[in-house]
């Protein structure tokens, strides 16, 4: 199907040892769970589309999202983020059932909810050739791709490599963006279908943040090229930013709500400057969010990190 990458022991483990943090404190409460799946969300209508160029800020798509009338827009821009959330909804459902099989009619319609008003053979295979502007590969003629769809299914049903979930459903996305069996929406499926597996594995929703889309698309051409591993590398660290934020969100419980802080801010009266923690909240080792392009924790992960460094 494709030159298969698995993640690094050291990040795998790093992040199994978060979600088994996370899994300890479920049932989680009710306000944390609303709280974290209105941003998320938001957050993934918002970066989803924002990566496809589409003009909306993320306040004016939380107003639609709200069943609000945002004015002067592009009104594709404003159906793509009405279509969102059906779609969503749909592949939490299909996550969920764990007796019920993805196939090819599931995937067509993620596409026909996401693109629904907005292109007419919307849950339709392409009947034609077509090229990707700026990607690194040719996607396989129309006549290939039910073949290819085919063998998508079968790779996530049956998992015949053996793959971690993360990996699985980093591979999962490469493929389909690879075929993009649809006209237009490819890549907006393409996260929806990764998100399926992350949850149907007791992952966290995990939006591919627009702020960052440099990086992610710069991963998606060196996968072109036949090199997954930063590829495969880059969906675990957004994975395991979401179980950052739960763990973070979750610090408080039972006590005054944890307040989110800049690293800036956190290192002050610690050994460690701003850009060290920002060293290891990159490379995970400290339990940490980004906002925007800031990365944010709290006072409790910093006391608890200099506690057991010194």
């Amino acid at each position: 199907m494709m030159s298969l990458a698995t993640l690094p022991d050291r990040l795998h483990k790093r992040i199994l040892e978060k979600k088994r943090r996370l899994d300890a404190n479920h049932p989680l409460p009710k306000d944390v769970i609303q709280k974290i799946e209105e941003r998320m969300r938001t957050e993934f209508v918002y970066n989803t589309n924002r990566i496809e160029g589409n003009t909306l800020t993320r306040g004016e798509t939380e107003l639609i999202l709200r069943g609000m009338t945002v004015h002067g827009k592009n009104i594709l821009d404003v159906i793509a983020v009405e279509n969102h959330p059906h779609a969503m909804d749909f592949v939490k459902e299909l996550a969920t059932n764990l007796h019920r099989h993805i196939c090819e009619d599931d995937i067509k319609e993620i596409h026909a909810l996401v693109m629904e008003k907005i292109m007419p053979n919307a849950g339709q295979y392409r009947d034609h050739d077509i090229s990707v502007r700026g990607a690194g590969f040719e996607p396989p003629p129309s006549y290939e791709v039910p073949k290819h769809m085919k063998e998508l299914v079968e790779f996530i049903d049956k998992n015949p490599d053996e793959l971690r979930p993360i990996e699985s459903a980093a591979h999962a996305h490469y493929y389909l963006a690879w075929v993009h069996p649809f006209e237009d929406g490819n890549g907006r499926v393409a996260r929806l279908l990764l998100n399926f597996i992350l949850l149907r594995n007791s992952y966290p929703l995990t939006p591919i943040k627009n702020v960052e889309r440099k990086k992610y698309l710069d991963v998606l051409k060196r996968a072109d090229q036949g090199d997954f591993e930063p590829y495969v590398n880059y969906i675990a660290r957004c994975v395991e930013q979401m179980l950052d934020l739960y763990l973070l969100e979750i610090e408080g419980k039972g006590k005054r709500k944890a307040k989110l802080i800049p690293l800036s801010e956190a290192a002050k009266g610690t050994p460690y400057s701003a850009e060290y923690l920002s060293l290891l909240a990159r490379r995970g080792i400290l339990d940490a969010v980004k906002v925007g392009r800031v990365w944010m924790t709290t006072r409790k992960t910093i006391k608890r990190y200099v506690e057991l460094h010194n």
